[in-house]
């Protein structure tokens, strides 16, 4: 998938009350800034050991708050605080993984806190194990170049010529490819996609290099019948260089095996009430990075939105679920939603996704259009810049696409526009704050409109 530009948000929004959003303060909050809080996301992310301005400027409240769990708003900083938690403290939270694990741990008892029933719900995963992946160059060089495996991709040793494809189109295969590994620049398809063209056009063996720095995590969709791996820009353009210049060799070692093992959701209800609406968000990462963008930023949205929703002493029927393996094809909301009974399904009025949401000065808001249309008149009425595409990931890419797949009204919550998307460069010190504190805010006025039908 390839992010189109956006319209940039120009300011950050003021924490909004679980019961009401005061209108004014939040004007005269953002007036205020403005001139100080610009939304380039070209320019060197901020720290984030700096309070936001929203978490220092609450909107007021008259609802009475739960002794122990603070103000009945969103706060960015809290929200902050749980990325951190999941992206630093714990770090890689692959499916299948310790990491995983502890994270759905993590989740859980905080939404205990809150006095939800918070709980895990178990479902098997066969997840794939990159034993060993190796490229050496044989010719006109001799040395070792840095590869990991696409996830799904077969075992197997190839060793032949190395020729170029350009992106993997099946008009870009030179005359030599079969019987060749085929080097191919990541972009404008998918990884099986481009795979699947290189095993028509004869190739042995597929090597993607990224197309921005860096190396990155890939996974098929579907299962390779050729070995295929990934490796950095820096090492494909170095490659491409040689294959350009002349004749060069290579030999691709690719031993990989799948494993079935656990994974997690976690459910929060709300006690003796049928769930009406369902927030949630995955809270596993790729193997290559700590995901904090991707998804710990959605996931501390949705944790803190079940604070702020607790701490006025009343809770609401929607229950928080947190997906995991969702990079390895939206299984965790997949096997959430074939646990719901036909009366519990028939019960929700729409299920509102955080994904990725932390980077980028955009809003592009996608999903069932009942759905969306209401979230877009609270971003209109929050002075929230935002798109509406109701096409975009509507049938995939993401978790609400497991409940529109099922009949469920859906959305997300989301800017698909991180350089560092399913790399180690995924990081903490990425995630903006002000972000965190729009999110929350369009997140908890959308919830409170659809409960209000």
């Amino acid at each position: 998938m390839v992010a189109a530009a956006e319209p940039a948000i120009t300011h950050p929004l003021a924490p909004i009350s679980h019961r009401s959003a005061v209108l004014p303060a939040l004007a005269a909050f953002c007036a205020v800034l403005l001139a100080s809080c610009g939304g380039s996301d070209n320019a060197t992310p901020a720290s984030t050991g700096t309070q936001s301005p929203a978490t220092s400027t609450p909107a007021p409240s008259t609802a009475t708050a739960t002794p122990g769990l603070g103000s009945p708003q969103f706060e960015s900083a809290r929200a902050l605080q749980h990325d951190h938690a999941l992206s630093v403290d714990i770090g890689i939270r692959a499916a299948g993984t310790d990491g995983e694990k502890r994270a759905a741990n993590y989740i859980r008892d905080e939404l205990a806190k809150y006095g939800y029933d918070a709980s895990l719900q178990p479902f098997p995963i066969q997840t794939f194990v990159d034993v060993k992946t190796a490229l050496d160059l044989l010719s006109p060089q001799q040395r070792p170049v840095d590869a990991a495996a696409l996830g799904g991709s077969t075992s197997g040793t190839i060793e032949s010529s190395l020729v170029s494809a350009g992106r993997g189109f099946p008009q870009e295969f030179p005359a030599g490819t079969s019987g060749s590994v085929v080097l191919i620049e990541r972009g404008d398809n998918t990884f099986s996609e481009k795979a699947a063209n290189a095993t028509a056009a004869g190739a042995a063996g597929v090597i993607i290099y990224n197309n921005d720095s860096g190396s990155f995590n890939g996974q098929l969709t579907g299962d390779s019948r050729i070995p295929a791996a990934a490796v950095s820009r820096e090492d494909g353009q170095a490659l491409l260089d040689l294959v350009d210049a002349g004749a060069t060799t290579v030999r691709l070692t690719v031993d990989t095996r799948t494993e079935t093992r656990d994974s997690h959701n976690v459910v929060a209800k709300p006690p003796g009430k049928q769930c009406r609406l369902v927030v949630g968000g995955h809270y596993d990462s790729v193997p290559a990075g700590p995901g904090a963008n991707d998804n710990a930023s959605g996931t501390a949205t949705a944790i803190e939105m079940a604070r702020a929703m607790a701490a006025d002493g009343t809770l609401d029927p929607v229950c928080f679920v947190l997906f995991g393996s969702e990079e390895l094809g939206l299984l965790g909301s997949d096997a959430y939603v074939r646990s719901l009974s036909p009366d519990e399904k028939a019960a929700l009025k729409a299920m509102l996704n955080f994904d990725m949401l932390a980077v980028g000065d955009a809003w592009p808001l996608a999903g069932s259009q009942s759905v969306v249309s209401i979230a877009a008149q609270e971003a209109d009425r929050l002075s929230i810049p935002h798109s509406i595409d109701y096409g975009r990931f509507a049938t995939g890419g993401s978790d609400h696409a497991s409940f529109i797949n099922n009949g469920i009204p859906a959305m997300l919550f989301n800017c698909f526009c991180d350089s560092n998307y399913h790399s180690a460069g995924d990081r903490f010190e990425f995630v903006r704050e002000d972000r965190l504190a729009q999110a929350g805010a369009l997140g908890m006025a959308t919830a409170q409109a659809l409960l209000a039908q």
